[in-house]
C-alpha cells in the first residue's frame, strides 16, 4: 500500500499488526481511536459498507454520515464532501475508502484527493483498503490516495484486507498500520495495538500471512502481482 517512495518517507515510524482481514483491522482501529485519539465521532461516507457503522459504534464512537454520492448524477458529490469536512469539529475521525468505494465504486480524482488531503489536516484520517488492484487493475495506482496523504504529512491509520487481491477469502488475512510522528511514537502505538488485540483474537492465522509475505517480499513475484 505504501510503495517504495512513500515507505521511505515513513521509514521507521509505521506501527503495524496483523489482523483478522480488513474487518478485524477496522475493529482494532476503532477501539484504538476511541481510546487514544480524543475523538468521540467517526464520519463515514453516505453510503458506505454496512459493517463500518457497527464497527465504529461497537468501539464506542458516535457515527455520522458525510456526503459522498450525488443521487441525481450517481457521481461524486465532492462539494458536499468538502463542506462536511469543514463543518466537522476539529479532531473528528474520517473513514475514507482508498479505492473502489464500497458500495458505489465512485472514487475522487487525483486532484480531489489532493484537495481532501488539505481539508482533512485538522482531522484524524483512516483509510480502508479492501480492493487494492480492483479499481484500476493496478495495485500501485489504487494506492495513490494513501501515498498522497502520507506525502502530505498525515499521520494516518490504514486497514488492509488481502482476501480479494490475494484470493485468501477463508484465511482472514489483513493488517492495521499507523503512520506515526517518529520512531518513539511508533513503538508506543505498536505496544498499545498489541495490548488491544490480545483479548480480541490473541494470535492471527499464519498460513495466509506467509503467502502474502512470500509474494510481497520477492521483487519478481511482487512485480507479477502488481
Amino acid at each position: 500500500a505504501y510503495g517504495s517512495e512513500c515507505a521511505a518517507l515513513a521509514a521507521g515510524r509505521v506501527a503495524a499488526i496483523q489482523t483478522l482481514s480488513g474487518t478485524g483491522a477496522c475493529r482494532a482501529a476503532g477501539v484504538f481511536l476511541e481510546r487514544f485519539s480524543g475523538a468521540d465521532t467517526g464520519y463515514v461516507s453516505d453510503p458506505t459498507w454496512g459493517n463500518h457503522i457497527p464497527l465504529f459504534e461497537e468501539a464506542g464512537l458516535a457515527v455520522k454520515r458525510s456526503r459522498s454520492v450525488d443521487a441525481a448524477t450517481n457521481g461524486l458529490d465532492f462539494a458536499g464532501m468538502l463542506a462536511d469536512v469543514e463543518a466537522a469539529p476539529d479532531g473528528s475521525v474520517f473513514l475514507l475508502h482508498a479505492c473502489a468505494h464500497n458500495p458505489t465504486g465512485v472514487d475522487p480524482s487525483d486532484e480531489q484527493w489532493a484537495a481532501l488531503s488539505g481539508a482533512l489536516r485538522r482531522h484524524v484520517v483512516m483509510f480502508d483498503c479492501a480492493y487494492q488492484g480492483f479499481a484500476s487493475g493496478d495495485a500501485d495506482r489504487d494506492a495513490a490516495s494513501i501515498r498522497r496523504f502520507v506525502a502530505d504529512g498525515h499521520e494516518l491509520l490504514l486497514a488492509q484486507s488481502f482476501a480479494k487481491n490475494f484470493g485468501l477469502y477463508g484465511e482472514r488475512i489483513g493488517a492495521l498500520s499507523v503512520v506515526c510522528a517518529d520512531a518513539d511514537e511508533k513503538a508506543r502505538v505498536e505496544s498499545q495495538l498489541k495490548i488491544l488485540v490480545r483479548p480480541m483474537y490473541s494470535n492471527p492465522p499464519v498460513y495466509g500471512a506467509r503467502i502474502v509475505a512470500a509474494v510481497l517480499g520477492d521483487p519478481a513475484r511482487r512485480a507479477q502481482w502488481t
